[in-house]
Formats: C-alpha cells, structure tokens, sequence
C-alpha cells in the first residue's frame, strides 16, 4: 500500500472518529456542563496546537533528505 492511501485511510478515519465524538457529546449533552467562559479559549488553544503542529511538520519535512 502506497504512503498516499495510507495517510488517506487515517485521514478519513480521523474524520470520521471526530464527527461520532462531536455527535456523540451533542446528542448526550455533554457540552452543556463546559462552562462558557471556558469554551473559546479551549477551541483556541486546540486550533492554536494544530497550526504550530502543521508548521512544524512543514519545516521538519521540507528539510527532510528524500531517499
């Protein structure tokens, strides 16, 4: 199996697992005991980890030697 259909199965997968959480604590409410004063710095800072992660992941790749 090629590099490409592997990061497209954990890709799809990922998606997928997110959409059943995020289903799953709005269909049980689960959200609704997070206070709101919580709420925008924890998306914040989970967006934040997830862009410094990708940056990240550029420059170590870019500067990667290929075999």
């Amino acid at each position: 199996m090629s590099r490409d259909a592997k990061n497209s199965i954990i890709l799809w997968a990922g998606t997928l697992a997110f959409v059943g959480v995020l289903w799953a604590l709005l269909h049980f409410d689960v959200g609704a005991n997070i206070p709101d004063r919580w709420l925008w710095p924890v998306v914040g800072t989970l967006i934040g980890v997830n862009v410094v992660k990708s940056i990240w992941d550029y420059f170590r790749h870019r500067n990667a030697k290929a075999r």
